[in-house]
């Protein structure tokens, strides 16, 4: 086999290839390069993400700030209850942060005094 009959055996090949993937709505890609079809072929997501997360509100937190010192009340955080509540269970495990100077620092600085 003569290089010349490979190389028109291959052409050939590559002509049938592509010819195969109009056919069958493929793409033809015989370099293998990598193209991104498959993130093309996912379709658009942004519709349902709007369905699922509610619209933003536009709260001033100057007004709403405002509004509970008129009325006299602290406003309600469940984040920063919740916080507490984690640091209380810490402490009553011995877990929480260390009192003022007896942190690791401070352990260090009375070792070098000695």
């Amino acid at each position: 086999m003569s290089a010349k009959s490979a190389l028109t055996q291959v052409a050939g090949r590559l002509r049938v290839a592509e010819v195969s993937a109009k056919i069958f709505g493929n793409t033809f890609n015989p370099t293998g390069a990598r193209t991104g079809n498959y993130i093309l072929r996912q379709g658009f997501r942004g519709e349902l993400m709007m369905r699922y997360y509610p619209p933003a509100q536009d709260v001033n937190k100057t007004k709403v700030s405002k509004l509970s010192q008129q009325l006299g009340e602290r406003l309600y955080n469940p984040d920063e209850i919740d916080r507490l509540n984690v640091l209380e269970r810490r402490k009553a495990r011995g877990k929480g942060a260390p009192k003022k100077g007896q942190g690791k620092r401070a352990l260090l600085a009375k070792k070098k005094k000695r």
